[in-house]
């Protein structure tokens, strides 16, 4: 009877001694890809920013539109000025017409010889005369005369100085009423003329006021939607290389695997029972 080959237990040693080297190959192989494409990650998320930082501050508009504001904060001073005179030169215009319908009531009484209706009259444009206000100069309107009016008054006397019971009385009366009238006609051409001019000025004002705050307006909504936008485009071109570069790893560690396994394989038939043994019946 002959007998049985002997099966060598170094054979199997080394087979097993293969794959652990293999597996840990392959491991190893793993961390170094994941390493590094980590690395490669946190460069790409670092461009990332440094774009997202450059492109804010290439729309950053925040100096013009200081400037902007400042030139705001003045033109709404000077709108308000404007606003002030008008109403001013608005309310002297009504007290200066209330003054001529007076006036227009003193010549009537005096032709009449009425001197309680003179005099009466005579009060209410004195009175008037007081109500004026004196608005401040502006080099945009003319001086208005109205400070020598209140000085000066209106140059009329009452009726008793005159007389106006006789003729020479009744024309005394009217001469300094005409130059009443004359002087009035002059301080209301002007500040209706001043009014005009400090409307216009505030509308002006106004309306530049206006388009200055819709630019700074789109400046800010134009800056951010382009941010917004170009942002959004930046994430996914990020993206992109990520998962480019993700594949790229995942396909090279594959082929080494590949590799690696194909090497073991090899190895492990070689070292293979011979044919023939009891062993052979199981590889």
């Amino acid at each position: 009877m002959s007998s049985l080959p002997l099966f060598s237990t170094s054979t199997t040693t080394t087979t097993s001694i293969m794959n652990v080297l293999t597996q840990a190959a392959l491991n190893n192989a793993a961390q170094q890809v994941s390493y590094r494409f980590q690395l490669v990650q946190t460069q790409l998320t670092n461009q990332y920013q440094q774009k997202i930082t450059a492109l804010q501050a290439s729309t950053d508009t925040s100096a013009q539109d200081d400037f902007l504001k400042v030139e705001i904060s003045a033109e709404s001073q000077q709108k308000a000025t404007f606003t002030t005179l008008q109403t001013q030169y608005g309310a002297n215009a009504n007290i200066l017409a209330d003054i001529t319908t007076q006036i227009t009531a003193m010549q009537n009484a005096a032709s009449a010889g009425d001197s309680a209706t003179f005099d009466g009259a005579l009060g209410t444009a004195n009175a008037d005369v007081s109500d004026l206000t004196v608005v401040q100069p502006n080099p945009a309107v003319q001086d208005d005369g109205v400070i020598q009016l209140k000085q000066n008054g209106l140059g009329v006397q009452s009726s008793g100085t005159y007389d106006l019971t006789t003729t020479a009385g009744q024309n005394a009366a009217l001469a300094d009423l005409q130059n009443a009238a004359n002087a009035i006609n002059q301080v209301y051409s002007v500040t209706t003329s001043n009014q005009t001019i400090a409307g216009s000025q505030a509308t002006a004002l106004d309306s530049q006021i206006s388009n200055q705050n819709s630019t700074v307006e789109n400046d800010q909504l134009s800056a951010s939607a382009t941010v917004t936008l170009q942002t959004l485009q930046l994430k996914q071109q990020l993206q992109t290389q990520e998962h480019l570069i993700e594949l790229e790893f995942s396909n090279s560690q594959s082929a080494g695997a590949s590799l690696q396994q194909q090497e073991a394989n090899g190895q492990a038939v070689q070292n293979a029972p011979a044919p023939g043994s009891i062993f052979s019946i199981f590889g």
